[in-house]
C-alpha cells in the first residue's frame, strides 16, 4: 500500500513534465546555467547525453520542446529547470522534487513513462549502462 501511494504521489508530481516527444531537447547545464555539459535529443525512443558528468555531480535539468519558441525556451530557462544529482554509478539522473522526500531516477521515469531508455555517455567512451 505504502508503495502505491508513493508512486500516486510521484505521478502526481511529474505531471507537469513533457511529454519527451521525437525532438525534445534536453540540456544538462551548471547550476547558475551558465555551463552546458550535455545536450541531447529524444530521437527513436533514445536519450544518450554525451559529456563529461562525473557521478555525484549537482546538474540543472533543461527540456525544451521540439521546434521550442523563445517563450518556452525562457520558461525552461528559469524556475522550470529541475535540480538533479548524477548517481553515484553515473547512469542515472536524480531529480529532486520538493514534494517527494527522496529524488526520483529520470532513467526510470523515462522508461516507464514516456518508453524512453536513457543513456549517459563520457565524451570519450561507451554508454554508463550498457
Amino acid at each position: 500500500m505504502a508503495e502505491l501511494l508513493f508512486w500516486f504521489l510521484v505521478s502526481q508530481t511529474v505531471a507537469g513534465l513533457p511529454d519527451m516527444a521525437p525532438g525534445t531537447v534536453v540540456q544538462l547545464v551548471s547550476n547558475d546555467l551558465l555551463t552546458v555539459y550535455a545536450s541531447a535529443k529524444v530521437e527513436d525512443y533514445r536519450l544518450t547525453l554525451v559529456g563529461e558528468m562525473p557521478p555525484g555531480s549537482e546538474v540543472r535539468l533543461l527540456i525544451f520542446p521540439p521546434d521550442a519558441s523563445p517563450e518556452a525556451t525562457a520558461q525552461a530557462l528559469g524556475n522550470q529547470a529541475l535540480h538533479a544529482r548524477v548517481s553515484p554509478e553515473g547512469d542515472d539522473l536524480l531529480v529532486r522534487f520538493e514534494e517527494l522526500e527522496g529524488p526520483l531516477s529520470f532513467k526510470k521515469w523515462l522508461a516507464e513513462e514516456r518508453g524512453i531508455d536513457l543513456f549517459l555517455m563520457p565524451s570519450e567512451g561507451e554508454p554508463t549502462d550498457e
